[in-house]
């Protein structure tokens, strides 16, 4: 085993080992503060905030992972807006970073948005396996811009260890979120409206935008409540 390889099994021990101490400090009966695996990525990166987005070959999202409620909207942001660290970090397979008014020099509407969450800095690496990019780890923060290497050893522990690895799980116990609500509700909103599927999660972006939800709060009342997005203004 090279020194590369070492380290990131270092990092994803220190990784798994941070998470089982905080299982073993949290109470099942507080059900709205399970420990969260992204936390631990996000110590390692020494940042304010993280998420992992899993996306097809045609920059469609599958998935998602997110350390805090911060984490969730910018990385929402991204998913609604088409632009964004994880995605540029996926097209180019090369690391991405952005702080200050470099935000909206890159990313006009989005580096507009996280702003106003208070962040100053978006950081993405790709997550490759054998050449294929399966999508992105990005990480935020409100003061500085991260360390590249903790940025490497994060995704490549991640990518060999936690979530292809024998002993690892490879929907972050738990964390990973598949979004299969939104993907129902783009199929009712293309029935109900005769549309293409694209057209319908354009439909559910945009209400989600205007309305300053995330998209899947958007696709749960899509499902559950039977929002009409031509129709209903609310």
């Amino acid at each position: 085993m090279n020194r590369r390889a070492v380290a990131y099994h270092l990092a994803a021990v220190e990784m798994q080992e941070a998470y089982a101490r905080r299982l073993g400090n949290w109470s099942s009966k507080d059900r709205h503060t399970r420990p969260l695996f992204m936390d631990t990525v996000v110590t390692l990166c020494g940042a304010d905030g993280a998420s992992i987005v899993l996306l097809d070959a045609d920059l469609r999202q599958l998935a998602v992972a997110f350390s805090d409620r911060r984490a969730r909207k910018a990385q929402d942001l991204e998913y609604v807006l088409g632009e964004g660290p994880a995605h540029d970090a996926v097209r180019s397979r090369f690391p991405v970073i952005a702080a200050g008014t470099g935000l909206l020099t890159r990313w006009p509407g989005y580096g507009r948005e996280i702003s106003g969450l208070g962040l100053r800095v978006a950081a993405a690496v790709p997550l490759t396996v054998a050449g294929t990019c399966f999508g992105a780890l990005a990480v935020y923060d409100r003061r500085r811009p991260p360390q590249q290497a903790d940025l490497d050893r994060a995704a490549s522990a991640l990518i060999e260890e936690v979530m292809l690895g024998p002993d690892g799980d490879p929907l972050l116990y738990g964390d990973i979120d598949q979004q299969i609500v939104v993907h129902q509700a783009t199929g009712m909103v293309s029935a109900r409206e005769g549309c293409s599927l694209s057209d319908a999660l354009a439909l559910i972006k945009a209400r989600a935008f205007v309305k300053e939800r995330t998209a899947d709060e958007i696709a749960h009342q899509v499902v559950h409540s039977r929002l009409r997005l031509s129709s209903d203004p609310d």
